[in-house]
């Protein structure tokens, strides 16, 4: 019987020092430091914070981590863990890392034409087949086709081309625009690089909003189209 009850005691006992070493305040660190902390949707710190273990070994706390350019993170810390700190590293969001930022996006350039891609006649009547064969070319080297060509009446467009982007729920669509806005006294295109973005289900719905981001496989084509056809200038 007194074996019983000493082996008893010792039980308890572990289970009591078990529970000291559970601290009642849990420490949490998130990188980036920038990165805001909610518990239970509380916001409890950027970087750094601190939040009450659940009183009961079943009950839960609800963690989510939040960083603009960060993928959200989620997670549950129940009373009965055995840990007294978190640490947690945010995945950069894939749509920053495919894409880079722009401001010659969503607004239409004016690009002075080379002399060499285009005539004028007697009449002043310009002609500039020659750059829009060139533009042609540029354009299909990274879109799949031409949407609308019409030379007489000075336009083009291609059709959107989508881009998705690993460990990221983003969607970027982009097309391009060209005008003639010629006159005998100035030779110009004016060009507009439209880029939008959508989460997964705005998407679906075709939902997509401006955004001055560009998928860094069409940086090229932005300076091509500045520098190739002609020089671009303030409108």
């Amino acid at each position: 019987m007194k074996k019983y009850l000493l082996l008893l005691m010792a039980l308890i006992a572990g289970l009591s020092l078990n529970a000291e070493k559970r601290a009642k305040v849990i420490k949490i660190s998130v990188q980036p430091q920038e990165a805001a902390i909610y518990v239970d949707n509380n916001l409890i710190g950027y970087g750094y914070g601190e939040f009450t273990r659940p009183p009961k070994k079943n009950q839960v706390a609800i963690i989510r981590i939040e960083c603009n350019e960060y993928t959200t993170a989620h997670s549950k810390f129940y009373g009965g863990d055995e840990r007294n700190s978190i640490s947690i590293n945010l995945m950069q969001d894939g749509f920053y890392r495919g894409s880079a930022a722009s401001g010659l996006v969503n607004r239409y350039l004016t690009i002075t034409l080379d002399p060499q891609y285009y005539t004028i006649n007697d009449n002043g009547n310009v002609n500039c087949e020659m750059a829009w064969k060139l533009l042609h070319q540029i354009l299909l080297n990274y879109f799949p086709e031409i949407e609308t060509t019409d030379f007489h009446g000075g336009y083009l467009q291609t059709p959107w081309k989508y881009k998705t982007f690993n460990m990221s729920e983003k969607q970027l669509r982009n097309r391009v625009t060209v005008r003639d806005i010629s006159t005998p006294e100035r030779v110009a295109f004016q060009i507009k690089i439209s880029s939008e973005v959508a989460g997964a289900m705005q998407a679906r719905h075709g939902e997509f909003d401006e955004v001055d981001r560009l998928p860094k496989e069409l940086e090229p084509m932005v300076e091509e189209l500045q520098t190739r056809i002609g020089k671009a200038s303030s409108i």
